[in-house]
This record gives C-alpha cells, sequence and structure tokens, in this order.
C-alpha cells in the first residue's frame, strides 16, 4: 500500500512540473505492449497527460508497475546524467585549466557546481546521477556508451528523446532489485541558454 501510494503521489507531482508520466512494466524499464498501459505511453509521446482518476485507477490495481517519463519536446525533458560524482569533478577541473577568465567557462563551472541544489537531482539503481531540465535543445541526446571519441563528454549521457525510467520505479537485474529515488525534488528549471558546449560538441 505504501509503495502504491508513493507512486501516485509522485505521478500527480510529475504532471504538476508539466511532464508526462505513463506505465511501465514491473521491475522493469519495458512498456506495456497491448493494453490500456501502451495508449497512455502513446499519449504521453504526445503530451497528453493521464488524468488523476486513470492514475488512480492504472496503478491502484496494478501496484508493481514502474513508471517512465517522456523525453524531448513532447515531455518537456532533457536529463544530464553522470555515471558518477568523479565525472563533475573532473569536468568541473577541466574548464577550471582551460581559463575561468572566460565567461562561457565561469558559467559553466557555477552551473555544475550548484547543480545538486538547482534542479531535480535523482539517484539510478545502478548509482548513476540524472539532473533534469525543461526541454533544451542545447543537451542534444548523447550516450556515451555508442560514442568514444568524443573524450570530454566521458562518463555522460544525455537523454533528450524516447523516455526514462523514474522514481519511485524498481529494476531488478542479476536478481537484484535497486530503487531510482529522487535526491531533490524541486521541479525540472530552464538549461542555460550561455552552455552550448554539449549542442557544438554534437553538431561537428
Amino acid at each position: 500500500m505504501e509503495n502504491e501510494l508513493e507512486m501516485i503521489q509522485t505521478l500527480f507531482e510529475y504532471q504538476n512540473f508539466g511532464l508526462a508520466p505513463f506505465p511501465i512494466m514491473p521491475f522493469s524499464k519495458e512498456i506495456h505492449k497491448g493494453n490500456k498501459g501502451k495508449i497512455f505511453f502513446d499519449n504521453a509521446q504526445s503530451g497528453i497527460q493521464m488524468s488523476e482518476e486513470e492514475i488512480y485507477d492504472w496503478f491502484g490495481e496494478k501496484k508493481l508497475d514502474n513508471c517512465g517519463l517522456i523525453c524531448g519536446e513532447e515531455g518537456n525533458l532533457s536529463v544530464l546524467e553522470f555515471e558518477s560524482d568523479t565525472v563533475i569533478i573532473r569536468l568541473m577541473s577541466l574548464i577550471e585549466k582551460e581559463s575561468l577568465d572566460k565567461i562561457s567557462n565561469l558559467i559553466f563551472y557555477n552551473f555544475l557546481e550548484n547543480l545538486y541544489s538547482s534542479t531535480t537531482f535523482i539517484r539510478t539503481p545502478d548509482k548513476k546521477i540524472q539532473f533534469w531540465f525543461k526541454f533544451s535543445k542545447n543537451l542534444p541526446s548523447f550516450l556515451w556508451n555508442n560514442n568514444k571519441s568524443i573524450k570530454i563528454l566521458e562518463g555522460i549521457n544525455i537523454y533528450s528523446s524516447g523516455y526514462i525510467v523514474a522514481p519511485p520505479s524498481f529494476i531488478r537485474k542479476n536478481n537484484l532489485i535497486g530503487q531510482y529515488e529522487i535526491e531533490e525534488g524541486k521541479p525540472p528549471v530552464e538549461f542555460p541558454n550561455e552552455i552550448t558546449l554539449f549542442k557544438k560538441l554534437l553538431s561537428e
């Protein structure tokens, strides 16, 4: 009962943030294939939120379901993910070495320094760190494991399309169960227009 209520309350919060949540299969990252869950996913992809009644009915009955959020313009969400705190520290060191006299570098450095308290902050079951922002064209989708040639982005993933699994969902992997956890529950903020590093690197 406690998990079910936490899920329902969290989904209401996501909707208040202007996000587009939908149900996902229990202990999984997979969307529902052939029932009303797939309709909710299709609706969310178009930016259509579930109604309060639909949330109560669905998650009241399917108590173990996970939830997902649409990324991109339709879901008004871009996610910046770091494999660990160490990646953020390394990135700050690189900026510092290049020079904090440049205004753009100073803005980026201050942005990284204040990340943990400035916007939605999530820990994933595999201990990655996510920061959520309103959809931004300055955060184009990128997966480090698919493109390791851009060394400055080592350990960084960006989700501005598709969907993510969101707290308080649970994932089962190798018979171990981990949970997505909200560390800072602020609404997603605007990503700074002045920070164009990711866009520049990924459009080259």
